[in-house]
């Protein structure tokens, strides 16, 4: 009892600390597309280039580091060893998902663009010519129910 006690409050703990994880990122791009405009910035390829490798180059090795962390922490099962690749999964699913960006204008910008707005930045705009607050969405709704699927699969008991 008091060992599954313990595994929940450490996948709670994990979720909180991805929670967090995007909370701050989706605060830090905010500060970049937001609040330094308003300060005088001008864009630049030039930087926006390296932000836009770095910026999703930082959620992958998150995911990398929660993972290991989780695992150094573990019993060092097969099971503790699927839950480890799937924190990674899941970070990395919710990124190409979208959520930093739904919390962007959710939590930072006090709402998302109106549907006939383009979301240019994204690179799913220029896969299928077109993208907006709807289709992110979908995107960010559909890679919450790949994530449930994936921690759904995980946890469970295999007799």
């Amino acid at each position: 009892m008091v060992v599954k006690m313990r595994d929940g409050l450490k996948y709670v703990a994990m979720a909180l600390l991805i929670f967090s994880f995007f909370c701050v990122m989706s605060r830090i791009d905010f500060v970049v597309h937001s609040t330094l405009y308003d300060y005088g910035l001008q864009f630049s390829y030039e930087w926006a280039l390296e932000y836009w490798v770095l910026y999703p180059a930082t959620f992958v090795i998150f995911a990398s580091a929660a993972g290991f962390m989780f695992w150094l922490g573990s019993r060092k099962t097969l099971r503790d060893l699927k839950i480890s690749a799937a924190i990674v999964a899941t970070v990395i699913i919710l990124m190409i998902g979208g959520l930093q960006d739904v919390m962007f204008f959710v939590f930072w910008a006090g709402g998302l663009p109106s549907a006939d707005v383009v979301w240019w930045w994204t690179p799913w705009r220029h896969i299928l010519g077109s993208w907006s607050s709807v289709s992110q969405i979908a995107s960010t709704l559909l890679a919450l129910s790949a994530t449930i699927l994936l921690w759904t699969q995980t946890i469970r008991k295999r007799t």
